[in-house]
C-alpha cells in the first residue's frame, strides 16, 4: 500500500486521443495501435510464461494479455485505479492485481521474475531519480533472456522538457526546471497543475536503460492528426514539417542479458 495518487481525470483521455492517429499523414487508426500490437505479439511469444504489468492504470493491458499469458501480476500504487483494474479482470484466475509499487513487490517476493515485463506510459510522471530506480526494478523483475517493453512520451531533441499536464489555452507548453519538476512530481497530494510530464527525446529515454538490458527495438507511435499538426508544433516550438512524422509516444523492447 502507498499514498500515491494519480492526479488525472481518465474521462478526459478520449478527447485528447482524438487528436492523434496510429498512422503518419492520413489520420486513421487508434493512436496506440502500434504499441498495443507489439505488446500482444510479445505476450503470444511468452504465452506459456508469466508477465508483470507495472503501473497497470485502468487495466487495458492487463485485460488484453489476461487471456494469453499463463500468469499475470499487475501492480498499481493508486488505490482508485487498482480497484478498477482488480474488478475489471476479477474473472481471470491467472491474474493478480496488487496495490503496490515495484519496490514493495520485490521486497515481498524475493527472487520472483517474469518472462515479460510491461511498463506503459508511467516514467514520464515520476521524479528523475525514481525513473532510474524503476528501470532497475524492471531489470530485477525480468528473467535472464526475458523481455521488457517500456513506453513513454516522445519529443524531438530540441523540444524535450519538463512540463505539466495542464496547458493554458492560447499559451505555449509550460516548462520548468528538473529540480522543480522533481519536487512537484514527488508530492502527489499537491499537484495543482495536473500530472507532471517529462517530454523525453529518444536519446534521453535510451540513456536511462540499465546496461544489463539490450535494446532490441525502438518504435514510435501516436502521431498528430493532420488537422492538429500546427497546434502541436506550436506547443513544441518547432516547425510543423519537423513534427509530421514524429510520434508523440515511443517505446523500447529490451532483452535482459
Amino acid at each position: 500500500m502507498t499514498d500515491y495518487t494519480y492526479n488525472d481525470n481518465d474521462s478526459a483521455m478520449p478527447g485528447l486521443s482524438q487528436k492523434f492517429s496510429s498512422r503518419i499523414g492520413d489520420g486513421s487508426g487508434h493512436h496506440e495501435e502500434l504499441f498495443h500490437n507489439m505488446v500482444l505479439l510479445l505476450a503470444h511469444a511468452c504465452s506459456e510464461g508469466s508477465a508483470a504489468d507495472v503501473g497497470c492504470g485502468m487495466g487495458r493491458t492487463t485485460q488484453a494479455i489476461a487471456p494469453i499469458m499463463k500468469e499475470v501480476v499487475s501492480l498499481e500504487p493508486d488505490v482508485t485505479r487498482w480497484e478498477y483494474t482488480r474488478d475489471l479482470v476479477h474473472a481471470y484466475s491467472n491474474v493478480k492485481v496488487l496495490n503496490e509499487t515495484t519496490q514493495g513487490y520485490i521486497s515481498r517476493h524475493r527472487g520472483k521474475q517474469f518472462d515479460l515485463v510491461i511498463l506503459g506510459m508511467v516514467v514520464q510522471h515520476l521524479p528523475t531519480h525514481v525513473t532510474k530506480a524503476v528501470f532497475n526494478d524492471i531489470l530485477t523483475l525480468t528473467k535472464r533472456s526475458g523481455i521488457a517493453v517500456v513506453s513513454t512520451t516522445h519529443a524531438l531533441e530540441e523540444a524535450k522538457c519538463f512540463t505539466y499536464q495542464h496547458v493554458a489555452k492560447g499559451k505555449p507548453r509550460p516548462k520548468t526546471s528538473e529540480d522543480e519538476f522533481n519536487r512537484y512530481a514527488a508530492d502527489t497530494s499537491s499537484q495543482d497543475k495536473g500530472l507532471p510530464v517529462r517530454r523525453f527525446s529518444r536519446s534521453e529515454f535510451e540513456s536511462i536503460v540499465p546496461p544489463d538490458f539490450e535494446i532490441v527495438f525502438w518504435g514510435q507511435y501516436s502521431y498528430c492528426r493532420p488537422e492538429y499538426l500546427d497546434y502541436f508544433a506550436w506547443l513544441d516550438g518547432v516547425a510543423p514539417h519537423e513534427l509530421a512524422d514524429v510520434g508523440n509516444s515511443q517505446y523500447l523492447v529490451l532483452k535482459r542479458s
